[in-house]
């Protein structure tokens, strides 16, 4: 799919009564809510699936669509019929958001993925140079009482 889901909200007058149900119904993990965004709780990073939040205000359900390009997005929407309710706005250095409502009054937004983060690259044996390893001293078949001692000046 070219540009999926990648988000969902749910948000409702009661954003902690909300939260507290779908805690109970779905066992999800939700972050503590961040009362500067509207009491709005994160659902902790699931191993599959989407991301998502439930938050205060107007009750309803978005999906969110990723692109790399919200504003581009934002402009074919409004061309088709969309209203925007939300310009293109960075909520975080990470995360651009703009909403919008359909022809059929559904609203949705688009959102630009973060960064993917830099990879570090591991320096792996076979990525090693391929010199030999230098053979212990029992490999060689000498024990260490059997090597000759080094000389030291004392010794001379």
């Amino acid at each position: 799919m070219a540009n999926p889901v990648m988000w969902f909200e749910i948000m409702g007058k009661d954003s902690a009564g909300l939260q507290r149900f779908y805690r109970e119904v779905f066992a999800w993990k939700l972050s503590p809510p961040v009362k500067e965004m509207g009491n709005y709780s994160m659902l902790e990073r699931p191993d599959t699936g989407i991301g998502g939040g439930i938050g205060e205000g107007d009750a309803r359900v978005s999906v969110y669509v990723e692109t790399p390009d919200p504003q581009r997005f934002v402009d074919k929407a409004v061309a088709a019929g969309a209203t925007v309710l939300m310009p293109v706005t960075e909520i975080t250095p990470t995360t651009t958001i703009a909403m919008l409502m359909d022809p059929a009054g559904n609203t949705f937004g688009v959102m630009k993925p973060p960064s993917a983060p830099r990879k570090t690259t591991k320096r792996t044996t076979a990525s090693k140079s391929a010199r030999p390893r230098k053979k212990s001293t029992a490999a060689r078949g000498r024990s260490s009482a059997a090597r000759p001692k080094k000389r030291t000046r004392r010794s001379s």
